[in-house]
Formats: C-alpha cells, structure tokens, sequence
C-alpha cells in the first residue's frame, strides 16, 4: 500500500528524499517527511511534497530524526453530502497527534471495531471525529492507549512501548508502522503477525535506519551485514527488537512437538481430541470466506492472481459469490472481479485458467509470455525481490506480470492464494515424513515442518511478492494467512492432510473444502504444480536467459548503486 521510510542520528534532507526516491514505486500519490532536531528543536515537515520534481539540496543542516512517507490511494472515500472525495486529503502522510509522529503502511481488517471502541471511550466534553483511514485510526488508538498510560503513571517510563503493544492486541490487520515520541525521543517500529508487510532495519555506528524495503537502506550506505530483517509482529523500541510473548509467531516457533507427542500413545489417542473431519471443513469454510470478505471491503475493483488451480479458484468463487450479494443489495458498492493468468499459451495455468473462467463466468486476463517477454522484465523482478534466488525469481516473475496487467487495467488492489500449500500440506516435501516412519511420527513431523514454514514464510515468500507487486503500484492481500483460518489450519491434524507416502494429491481438507463451495472437482482434483513451473517461466529462465545472464552480478551492482 505504501513505502515507510526512517533515519535515526546524524544526517541531512537530501539522504532522506534519495531513499524516499529509491522507493517511490510502493506509493507514486502522494510524499510526506517530518524532520527533526533533538538538540536545536528546529522541525520541517510537508505532507505533501513533489518528490520527483524536487530540488531541495540541503546538505548542511543535520537532523536527528526523518520519518518519510511514500502513499498509494487505494480507494475514495463519501463526504457527508453523497458526493466522492478523493482520500488523499485525508490520508497523507505523517500524522502529527501532539507529540507522536505516525507513518503507516497496510490494511486494518477490524476497522469498525476499533472506531467503535474509540467512540466509546472518547473524552468526556469532546465531540466525536470519524476516522477516515486505516493511518488516523491507528494513530488515535495509539494515542488513546498512550496519553492513558502515562496520566495513570507516577514515574517516567516508556509510554510508548506500553501503548503500542497494547494497541496491536486489538488489530486484525496486515501492516507495518513507526511511531516517534519527540518528548522522550523514542523511536518505535512494529509489523504485522505473519509479516505480510514488509519492514527492515540497518544498524552501524553513526547512523540507523528503517525501511520498506532493502535497497532504501543501501542507498544511506548500509551493508548486507549491517541490514537486518525485522520478525512479525516483534517491536523496535530505539532499535532494540522486543519479542511480543503472546503472538502468533511466538506460539508458532514456541509448539514442543516432542513433548507433544509424547502425552499421546498413538495418532488414533491423538485424533479422539479432536472434532472431526466435517467439523473442521465447515469452519475452514467459514473462515476462508470471512477472510475474503474483509480484504475486499471497501472495494469495487479487485484483481485476482489465478492459476486455474484450487486455491485461487477457491478465492474466485467466494468474490463471484460475494459480488452477487452486494449487486443485490443497492447500499452496497459493487465489486467488479478480473482474473489475471501468465503462462506459455499452451501451458497448464493457462488452458485451466480459460476453462474454470468460463465456467464461474468472471473476466480473465491473460498475459502470454515468451522469451523475450521474460529477458525484458527479469532486471525489473531482481530489482524489486532484491535477491538472486532463481525460485524466487520465478514465482516473482508470474506475480509481477500478472500485476504489471492490472496495474494497466487500473487495478490497485490484488488477491493471491499464498499460504495455502504451507498450511494445508500441499508441497510434495512434505511427503518425506511418510518414508521412513509410523504414521505417529510421521504426522507430527508433518505437523512440525508446517509451523516451522508458516514461522518462516515472511522472509521466504511474503517479502517476494509485496516486492514485485509493489513495484507496480498493485497491494496483494493474502486471505488464507488470515489469523483466524491460520488457527485453525494448525489445529487440523496431518491425517485431513495427506494420507500416505503415495499420497500425490495431497491437502485434501482444502480439496474437499473446495468441492463444498462449488468448485468443480477437475479443480478441485487437479495435482499441484507450481507456478513457475505451471506457467512455463522457469523453462524459459533456466533455458533460455540465464545461460548468459549473471544475476548474482546483477543484484550487488544494485547495492552500489
């Protein structure tokens, strides 16, 4: 959704525009900074500033903290007469509460929720004013939070963090924010429990800094040592990282599987505690559409990146049915559904694509790619992902083409079914616990394996395709690592998964999940394949193009530059 940007010691204007430059891809409506000196007190701040034309060269006065802010508008919001008003009057950017500075990139799920316990609490003799975006009601319930622990307090301590953690309890959203205290001096940076947003963190000796995205940080002179990734929903308090005991992540990486196991006799006294297979199918189907639901309120026009597999045809049938809801009720904005499919035009993805499209009766784009398609966006992809990986240049490639259409098509705003194949069992790997093994352990190293990739999962998939879609003005949401349908993915033991070791199919809870809300079963049954292999792009990568491509080479030269 947007581009974060912040320094921390000794530096001047011009290196705080040149990374908020480097990242001006993540948020191209709208650039706002706010400057400050601990020492002299002197601050500058615009909340709307021409970066691309601006030739403010101010290498001589030096500040101590920069918070720069780089906003993509998603959607418009109505004014109190009917009438459209653009949101950028109201969503730039950094938010000034007294002495709290906020820069907020992502999505507050749970908006209504927040507003209303922010309406109830109100100050008494105060009248109430509507938030008007996910940035003004995080900084209001910080604020809340904050100016309530510190009139309760006798003694100095730090406000900030206290309100800050107790702030994202109540968020159910995907997000990334810094706040700065002018009055203690504290700095604070957060992320989201899963990590969908991006955030990092670069530490040397005169001078720290946080961003977006990496390559910011390289161009304030940061090394790959000096660059650190900063862990879901952990906190940056002045550049110390404080873990948050009760999240997601923690109880993830936390989980004793041997001590687990070891308080059952066998997988049958294992299975007794939990419900059962159609329980869990219902309550997985309600949890997958609730978590579509929320990611396209709001929206009238979304973009689904779609395979033809059972995933994205899960997400395609769940926005048809949601479209027809809101078209049959005339309060409601309509949502208009575009699929977008890359591949060979004879590949997998593609003739599956055309014919479950066909089928739901939804729009399908698809992009057909060739070798001279893949050589020409292949420095765009490394630039965004910032990594040499071929894996991840592939799966990138598919999410960048597909969003570089929509992003043509007028699309802001992207769905993809990430997640699915971690939660659900999905990938043929996991069938190695099945090789040597009883079915008792076999499934709880199955069930191990699947915490650790799901712990994992920001850093090896997350990160990779906010960086590419981002680089085409496009957010991508990712309904299946909900917190809710990640609960209960959990929860739902290996057997619902995979049977056996010749079990090629594979996640078969998901399969059946999908059959129950309408998917055709030569999806719904259709075998795994991915997308960089379903689409034909890393044919042409490792055939083609990197015989005489070095993209180790490629990604330092981006670091120097």
């Amino acid at each position: 959704m947007c581009g974060c940007i912040g320094l921390f010691g000794d530096f001047n204007k011009k290196l705080l525009f040149s990374m908020m430059e480097s990242t001006r891809h993540r948020g191209m409506d709208s650039s706002g900074y706010y400057l400050w000196n601990n020492e002299s007190g002197q601050t500058v701040c615009d909340i709307d500033f021409d970066l691309e034309n601006n030739e403010e060269a101010d290498t001589k006065t030096c500040y101590t903290i920069g918070l720069g802010h780089n906003l993509l508008s998603i959607f418009n919001l109505i004014n109190e007469k009917g009438g459209i008003r653009d949101n950028l009057e109201e969503n730039r950017q950094p938010i000034i509460l007294d002495n709290l500075v906020f820069i907020f990139n992502g999505e507050i799920y749970n908006f209504n929720k927040i507003e209303s316990f922010l309406k109830r609490n109100q100050r008494e003799n105060e009248s109430y004013r509507k938030n008007k975006s996910d940035s003004q009601l995080l900084a209001h319930l910080v604020k809340y939070h904050y100016d309530l622990i510190r009139n309760d307090s006798e003694i100095n301590k730090d406000y900030l963090l206290e309100a800050v953690k107790t702030a994202i309890r109540q968020l159910d959203g995907d997000y990334s924010f810094a706040i700065y205290d002018k009055d203690y001096d504290n700095l604070l940076v957060s992320r989201d429990p899963i990590g969908v947003k991006p955030m990092f963190y670069g530490i040397k000796n005169d001078l720290k800094g946080f961003a977006s995205e990496r390559k910011a940080l390289w161009k304030a002179g940061f090394k790959d040592n000096e660059i650190k990734n900063l862990k879901p929903v952990s906190i940056l308090f002045n550049f110390n990282e404080i873990d948050l005991e009760d999240d997601l992540i923690n109880k993830i990486i936390n989980t004793d599987f041997k001590m687990l196991k070891s308080s059952y006799n066998d997988y049958k006294d294992y299975l007794d505690i939990k419900d059962n297979y159609d329980v869990y199918r219902e309550l997985l189907r309600d949890d997958i559409y609730s978590a579509v639901e929320k990611r396209v309120e709001n929206i009238v026009n979304i973009g689904l990146i779609f395979s033809g597999g059972v995933d994205s045809t899960i997400l395609a049938v769940i926005l048809k049915d949601i479209a027809e809801k809101r078209e049959s009720d005339e309060n409601l904005k309509p949502l208009n559904i575009k699929l977008y499919a890359v591949g060979l035009e004879n590949s997998q993805d593609i003739r599956f694509s055309k014919r479950i499209a066909e089928d739901l009766s939804l729009v399908l784009k698809t992009v057909i790619i060739d070798e001279e398609i893949i050589r020409e966006s292949v420095e765009n992809v490394l630039t965004a992902i910032e990594d040499a990986n071929i894996m991840k240049l592939g799966v990138g490639m598919t999410i960048y083409l597909a969003t570089k259409a929509m992003h043509e098509d007028g699309i802001k705003v992207a769905l993809s079914g990430q997640g699915a194949d971690e939660l659900f069992g999905g990938y043929n790997r996991y069938l190695k616990h099945f090789e040597d093994s009883t079915l008792f352990d076999a499934y709880f190293n199955l069930d191990e394996e699947i915490y650790h990739d799901i712990a994992n999962i920001y850093h090896v998939n997350l990160e990779r395709d906010d960086a590419v879609s981002m680089a085409n003005g496009v957010e991508l949401r990712v309904p299946f690592l909900d917190k809710e349908v990640i609960n209960l993915a959990l929860d739902i033991p290996g057997k619902f998964k995979i049977k056996n070791n010749e079990d090629l199919l594979r996640k078969h809870i998901i399969r059946d999940t999908a059959l129950d809300i309408g998917v055709p079963e030569y999806i719904a049954l259709r075998p795994k394949k991915a997308a960089q292999y379903g689409s034909g792009i890393n044919k042409i990568l490792k055939k083609k193009i990197l015989k005489d491509f070095d993209i180790d080479a490629f990604v330092e030269s981006l670091k120097e530059n």
